[in-house]
């Protein structure tokens, strides 16, 4: 369904993160079918690669078509590198607006 981006060794989500800046960054869960979330914020970094002191990170959650599912959602277990996986922008993501 999305073109996950290989990269080895996993990074968690928010290696991805800052590794995009100023960039958006897309990801999905392992568990999910057919959904993807768009990252629109990371709270401050208060301490070290590759944890960076665990701050709430916050998406936008999209169906594979597009369509807005949950918007600023907590996005769980960021620091994990078994649950999240980056993935290309979607086809349809130019067509909408940014979120503010």
């Amino acid at each position: 369904m999305f073109h996950i981006l290989n990269a080895d060794p996993q990074p968690n989500v928010y290696q991805m993160w800052f590794a995009v800046q100023p960039g958006p960054l897309w990801i999905t869960r392992t568990t999910w079918n057919d959904l993807c979330a768009r990252v629109i914020s990371v709270d401050e970094a208060k301490g070290p690669a590759p944890y960076y002191g665990n701050p709430e990170v916050l998406a936008d959650i999209y169906t594979a078509e597009g369509f807005l599912k949950q918007r600023g959602s907590v996005i769980s277990a960021a620091g994990t590198y078994k649950t999240w996986r980056q993935i290309a922008e979607p086809y349809w993501a130019k067509q909408r607006p940014s979120p503010v």
